[in-house]
Parts: C-alpha cells; sequence; structure tokens
C-alpha cells in the first residue's frame, strides 16, 4: 500500500471510529455526494448512454442501497440488508457482506482488518428479449474496490471509473471517493421466469474500503452485434446470465 493510500486509510479508520457510538444511521447522501447530481458518476437509465428505460418499467429489475443498517431482510445480524433506496421487480433483493465487514456509523459497510467480500442478489424475470442488460453501480471510500466483479460467475463487458477524486472533502475529512460502473450484455436463450436469479459478486484484496452506494439495474435490450456470435456459444454452455439458486452471504 503506498504512503497516500496509508493516510487515507488511517483517516478513514478514525473517521469511522468516531462514528461508531452514535445511533444515527446517516447515509452517504448526507456525509457524501449525491451520486447522481451533475459531476458525479451514477446515471439513471433514462438518461443514461447505456439505459433507455425508466425504473419501474414493466419488464425491468432495479434496487438501490444507499443505508446498510437493514430493516427488512433476515435477521438483524444475518449480515445482509434489503434496498433501503428502492427496488421494483424483484422478490426480496438483498447485499450481503463478509465477516469482519460492520455497519459502521455512517451506514456504510468497513472493515479495519480483513479484504471485503460483497454479494447483491436480485431475483426476477426481465422482459422477453433477444439480450438482457445488467448495470452495477457502487460509490466507495478510502482503499479502492480492487478485486474481481462478476455476475453469475461472468466478468462484465464494460468496466469504467466514472468519478473519482483522492481528496474528496468529506464532514470528517479527506478520502479517496471511487464511483463505478459495470455492465454485462447477457444473450437471452429462454423465456425469462420470476425465479431467474442475478447473483454480483465484488470484493477488495484489502481492508480499510468503505462501501457506501450501490445501484443495480438489469433490463431486456436488442442484442448487440458484437454477441451475434457470443450467443450460440453460450447456450452451449447453458449460460444464460442467471440461475435458480439458494443464496447466501458469503462467510
Amino acid at each position: 500500500m503506498n504512503a497516500h493510500n496509508v493516510r487515507n486509510s488511517h483517516k478513514l479508520a478514525l473517521a469511522i471510529t468516531i462514528l461508531l457510538p452514535t445511533a444515527s444511521a446517516w447515509a452517504d447522501f448526507t456525509h457524501g455526494p449525491d451520486p447522481y447530481a451533475p459531476g458525479f458518476g451514477f446515471d439513471r437509465p433514462h438518461e443514461a448512454t447505456w439505459g433507455g428505460w425508466t425504473r419501474g418499467s414493466v419488464g425491468t429489475l432495479w434496487a438501490e442501497w444507499d443505508n446498510f443498517r437493514d430493516a427488512s431482510h433476515g435477521a438483524t445480524n444475518d449480515r445482509t440488508a434489503a434496498p433501503d433506496v428502492g427496488s421494483f421487480g424483484a422478490s426480496s433483493p438483498f447485499l450481503g457482506w463478509s465477516m469482519g465487514t460492520f455497519q459502521a456509523g455512517s451506514g456504510n459497510l468497513y472493515s479495519f482488518t480483513q479484504p471485503q467480500r460483497y454479494t447483491a442478489s436480485l431475483t426476477g424475470a426481465v422482459g422477453a428479449a433477444p439480450a438482457t442488460r445488467a448495470v452495477l453501480q457502487i460509490e466507495t471510500w478510502g482503499n479502492a474496490l480492487d478485486g474481481a466483479v462478476t455476475l453469475n460467475g461472468f466478468a462484465p463487458n464494460h468496466r469504467s471509473v466514472t468519478y473519482t477524486r483522492p481528496d474528496y472533502p468529506s464532514s470528517f475529512g479527506p478520502v479517496l471517493l471511487e464511483q463505478l460502473r459495470f455492465i454485462w450484455d447477457l444473450p437471452q436463450t429462454g423465456l425469462p421466469s420470476a425465479a431467474d436469479t442475478y447473483l454480483f459478486s465484488f470484493a477488495t484484496t484489502v481492508p480499510h474500503q468503505s462501501l457506501a452506494q450501490v445501484a443495480v439495474d438489469i433490463a431486456p435490450v436488442p442484442i448487440p452485434p458484437a454477441l451475434a456470435l457470443l450467443g450460440s456459444a453460450l447456450a452451449g454452455l447453458g449460460v444464460v446470465g442467471r440461475r435458480k439458486a439458494e443464496v447466501k452471504s458469503e462467510t
């Protein structure tokens, strides 16, 4: 870890420690930027070049987390959280995290000592189309999200950092703030089903990373030209970009 990251980690750890005793569940809309504001990196699908649909449209799925203090999913201490910002089309969507990661007073997820592993799960049927597009947007503070990112085991077609600032002036001092976007285009090889599960996995290789916000959008789209040849190969492997499974958070 370079000296800049070490300084950022120490500042973030101190901030987390200060916030731990509070009973308030502050979210990153309070302590950080609105990620949808002009100049920042999140987009809603109706305004995005990758989109073209509206959240809440029939045949689409959406879930978003800004504050990971669970109100409705599973048990109180099962390391999962229901989407607090909102959701549509998905049954029991949740985000889960690995042991050693905890809900800080900021509302973010953080670990002092261990690399962090996360899963976001949505189950539901998208509209029938040649392909399904899935978009994952993530905001982090502190150390970068430097581990693998997958959807049902597959790497994204596109990955980009949509906003970064190494010294974002948060309410408890400068931190590295990054917003990232991951896009998957998956050919549909059968009729969509309400039991189709989309399991996103992402991780860090070091501790001192604070997960601030996660948004998932999934919708049917016309098949991109690049997938015309890929579709038959994926169909032969039995891959649809979804699976029916009981998903549990990692331990």
